[in-house]
């Protein structure tokens, strides 16, 4: 790793005309300032913008020998628009010293010596690789071959045993379509260059899919891709970058205990190392791999090695593969006395992941305690630097009912900043992020899968009551939705039917009893509370008004709305209303304004809906809205009043804290003995039959939401 100053440029756009910026990454004092044409990336945070200058496909001389050039082009654009929203802060370092500083411990100079000098690939007098000096003879030929040959020759010498148990693999896959994840669009695959084959623990075969049979070759087991373009002029940045943050997010996708991703991109005589991680991404300049062959040598060892933590991976989760498909693997953890403790797996597959690059990157394992039997949750995920971390609250949480419950945890297991460069802690764009382990108590499946409307009264009516119990803490959850609401385990004693979990978003109130201002990067919009999706667009004299318990209850009534159009009582799914459509797709004030105008009116359902609901059920949920809807009112106007007159307010609505929630779980106490003093028979159901079954568990795309989205918002349907 290196260390000392070591300049990055990053990359903004003006109207019209892109500037680059140059900044010390020990310093964010901006070191200089330059015009470039407009054919570069253009990364403002979390957000990816294409310049003017539109992205082709490689050209290639008009020949007889001419092959297809290597290419994601099969629903290339798509696949740019599926992935470039989501991959960060995007920065270009000035000089090559990253790469450079890489693998030594690998591969030191005597050992790339030797490589050099016994290689047959390689020209010692001329000090250049056996290539073409003119671009135009390789595209004459098969330009992957000679690269493919290099590459191989390098494993091989390093990894000679690996090499020989074809556990590492150089592989031209140019001409294979290499399958994206079953979430993608099935039309969506890749065909890197070359890919290094990788067999261990970590790696298994492509299991069939979309009635696609196993793959022998796939994201699943690959070490890191190569893509080669040789056309005489340098691709375009972006284009090179977007290539390989498709290839890098389906390696996150397939590989899930990936920490991080590096991939290279080769036109002519120069290389570009591309690092993947969950704060973003950073690449390389241009590095003439002629001029520097050590730097060339070790990237493809390090790249290659058989030790999967040198490659990225999680080396404390394992599997046992056999014929190719993972069949059982563990867990190690660090209990609290800080000893090792092995979990087994109970499915080889995560519970829940993330799929975007940048973020907290959320995997969750079901494990089970060898000691006990007992069902327990793994939660691996990549915290911001300066948000307090989930186990400190859960640890205020401990003994809280409706409140998941943690059994140990491991804070800081490594941090970003020491996979990169040098230490950007203070950089103006990296945000460092840490890993952190918590193991919980494992409940049920989302509230979502209520097979009854008791069930579904009693997991909301526990979960309000855990949130209670932990504002009391001076805690505020904050991320109120149906992704973060489980059902309790069968047989739960009340207080225990619906459990809160997720609080990696919560917040621990100041002195004066005050949580930060409301933040509109926080929660779905679904989900959002009316001032919580105006505060994206507040402009004077609108004024920041901190979040509170109110618009956690509101949150509440957003989960208990969406379940209500979405289901029916015995927990079969419908399709989205419209209604439902615009408040996941409108964000900022037009989303607020739509639910105010829903808060205000008197009969929430239509009458397809109640249909679908025992009487009980409506009259409950007409009740919480009923309930909430003045309260929301008055804390809206807030955003009018001058500082000291939302102090007041604040005091004022913290003084009937108990009054709001005893208020709340009364409705749901009522509900729920309404519903027990009713027979079977008087409960019945909507005669119409259902259009669909239960909906998925996995959290779609679009809803998942992170600390740190795009920093702009539009009032307009995104």
């Amino acid at each position: 790793m290196s260390s000392g100053k070591v300049p990055c440029l990053i990359r903004i756009i003006g109207t019209g005309v892109e500037h680059d910026h140059v900044f010390s990454l020990r310093n964010s004092e901006s070191l200089a300032f330059h015009q470039r044409p407009a054919s570069l990336l253009v990364i403002p945070h979390s957000q990816l913008v294409l310049t003017h200058t539109p992205i082709d496909t490689m050209r290639t001389r008009s020949s007889s020998k001419q092959i297809e050039p290597s290419s994601l082009d099969k629903g290339f654009d798509e696949q740019k628009k599926l992935v470039l929203p989501e991959l960060g802060p995007a920065i270009e370092l000035e000089t090559p010293s990253f790469a450079r500083s890489l693998y030594h411990h690998l591969a030191d100079d005597p050992a790339v010596d030797a490589c050099l000098k016994v290689s047959r690939f390689y020209s010692l007098p001329k000090r250049r690789w056996k290539l073409p000096r003119n671009h135009t003879k390789l595209i004459d030929t098969n330009f992957y071959t000679p690269f493919c040959n290099i590459i191989s020759s390098i494993v091989r010498r390093f990894w000679g045993d690996a090499s020989r148990q074809r556990s590492r693999e150089v592989v031209d896959t140019h001409a294979t379509e290499l399958r994206h994840s079953a979430e993608d669009p099935s039309t969506h695959t890749s065909s890197p260059s070359l890919v290094i084959k990788a067999k261990g623990s970590s790696f298994q075969d492509l299991p069939g899919q979309n009635g696609k049979p196993p793959a022998k070759i796939g994201f699943s087991n690959i070490a890191t891709c190569i893509e080669v373009q040789v056309d005489g002029d340098e691709p375009p940045v972006s284009e090179q970058l977007a290539r390989a943050a498709i290839c890098a997010r389906q390696m996150f996708i397939h590989q899930p205990n990936r920490r991080f991703v590096r991939l290279l991109a080769i036109t002519g005589h120069h290389l570009r190392l591309f690092h993947f991680d969950r704060a973003g991404v950073q690449y390389t300049p241009p590095l003439d791999f002629n001029e520097d062959p050590h730097t060339f040598v070790r990237l493809i060892v390090g790249l290659s090695s058989p030790d999967e933590a040198e490659i990225g991976l999680d080396s404390t989760i394992k599997w046992e593969v056999k014929n190719g498909t993972k069949k059982s693997g563990t867990i190690t953890t660090r209990a609290v006395d800080n000893t090792e403790r092995v979990y087994p797996l109970l499915s080889v597959d995560p519970f829940f992941s993330r799929s975007q690059l940048h973020g907290r990157g959320t995997t969750c394992w079901v494990v089970s305690d060898p000691a006990t039997g007992e069902t327990l949750l793994v939660k691996d995920a990549w915290k911001s630097d300066d948000r307090t971390s989930e186990h400190v609250h859960l640890q205020e949480a401990s003994g809280l009912p409706g409140v998941a419950q943690m059994i140990s945890c491991e804070p800081d297991r490594g941090q970003i900043k020491h996979l990169r460069s040098v230490d950007q802690d203070e950089s103006i764009t990296f945000k460092n992020r840490i890993e952190t382990r918590v193991v919980m108590k494992c409940y049920n499946h989302s509230i979502v899968c209520f097979t009854t409307a008791r069930q579904l009264l009693c997991a909301l009516r526990d979960a309000i009551a855990g949130h209670r119990n932990l504002f009391k803490k001076g805690i505020l959850h904050r991320d109120v939705s149906i992704h973060n609401i489980v059902l309790g385990i069968p047989g739960a004693k009340p207080g225990e039917r619906g459990i809160l979990i997720d609080l990696d978003m919560a917040t621990r109130c100041d002195k004066d009893g005050v949580h930060p201002p409301l933040d509109w990067r926080v929660n779905a919009p679904l989900f959002q509370s009316i001032l919580l999706l105006y505060s994206g667009d507040l402009r004077p004299p609108l004024q920041p008004i901190p979040h509170d318990h109110l618009d956690d209850l509101e949150s509440f009534f957003y989960v208990f709305t969406y379940i209500v159009h979405t289901f029916d009582s015995q927990g079969v799914s419908y399709p989205l209303s419209s209604r439902m459509k615009e408040w996941k797709e409108e964000t900022g004030q037009n989303a607020g304004a739509s639910k105010g105008f829903y808060l205000r009116r008197k009969t929430y359902l239509p009458t397809e809906v109640i249909s679908r609901w025992p009487k009980a059920l409506i009259d409950t949920y007409n009740a919480f809205g009923a309930f909430l809807y003045p309260l929301s009112s008055d804390k809206f106007s807030a955003q009018y009043m001058d500082p000291e007159e939302i102090s007041d307010l604040h005091r004022e609505i913290s003084s009937q804290v108990d009054q709001h929630y005893d208020g709340t779980i009364g409705i749901f106490d009522k509900g729920i003995e309404e519903m027990e003093n009713l027979s079977c028979a008087d409960l019945g159901h909507s005669s119409v039959q259902p259009p669909s079954q239960r909906s998925s568990l996995k959290r779609t795309r679009e809803d998942e939401a992170d600390s740190e989205p795009a920093p702009k918002r539009s009032n307009n349907s995104s």
